[in-house]
């Protein structure tokens, strides 16, 4: 897949972090979401119309930039809203390094493969993810389980190349966070509890 014509609408990205699956990642959050999950974790992320946009190949040539990472995950925003791009992307990154993908997604698998019977975008994106973790968070029910903001949602191997850290994920593993900063700003990266959240959020205005 030729990525050179695909733009890409980013809210942030980090080059390093351990927080967001196995191994030392590459860490990228899209700019837009068609959700409006109470208590979102990236609310700035939201808006389709903001962020920073880069081309495809930049983006590659910045990850295959970073030695030792394992792979890439994909958050945002939403990332199937912007499949076409990120499928170029993940496409363009592999043709170099065979580095593993993560996405989350508020969608529901079973929906989006319904979906890619008719949008080739969705189905390139689903094609090249190793583990995907599918639907809405629920800050209810945002309990402390692995790798997942509340416990309705499901992580969902699409290959085979994650699965011995299923056990680890089952087994109660607790979530990592870390604060990075970036250039306008600081991040935290990770899954918080929703006291973790709270706080972070009420530093955050207080900061402003």
């Amino acid at each position: 897949m030729n990525g050179q014509s695909h733009k890409l609408r980013l809210y942030a990205r980090i080059p390093g972090t351990y927080a967001l699956g196995p191994g030392f990642r590459f860490a990228i959050w899209v700019q837009g979401c068609p959700f409006r999950c109470k208590g979102c974790m990236t609310p700035d992320a939201l808006p389709f119309s903001a962020g920073e946009s880069i081309g495809v190949e930049e983006l590659a040539n910045c990850i295959l930039s970073v030695p030792d990472i394992e792979g890439l995950t994909l958050s945002g925003g939403e990332p199937f809203a912007q499949a076409q791009g990120l499928a170029a992307l993940v496409s363009t990154v592999r043709q170099e390094r065979d580095l593993g993908v993560i996405v989350y997604t508020g969608h529901l698998l079973r929906n989006l493969r319904d979906k890619a019977i008719s949008d080739s975008g969705i189905a390139a994106l689903l094609a090249c993810t190793d583990l995907l973790i599918d639907g809405p968070y629920e800050p209810k029910r945002n309990t402390g389980q692995p790798m997942r903001g509340s416990e309705n949602q499901q992580l969902h191997l699409l290959t085979e190349r994650y699965r011995q850290n299923m056990d680890i994920y089952a087994s109660g593993q607790s979530r990592q966070i870390e604060v990075h900063l970036t250039r306008h700003d600081a991040m935290l990266v990770g899954i918080p509890s929703g006291k973790q959240l709270t706080m972070w959020q009420q530093f955050k205005q207080s900061s402003a």
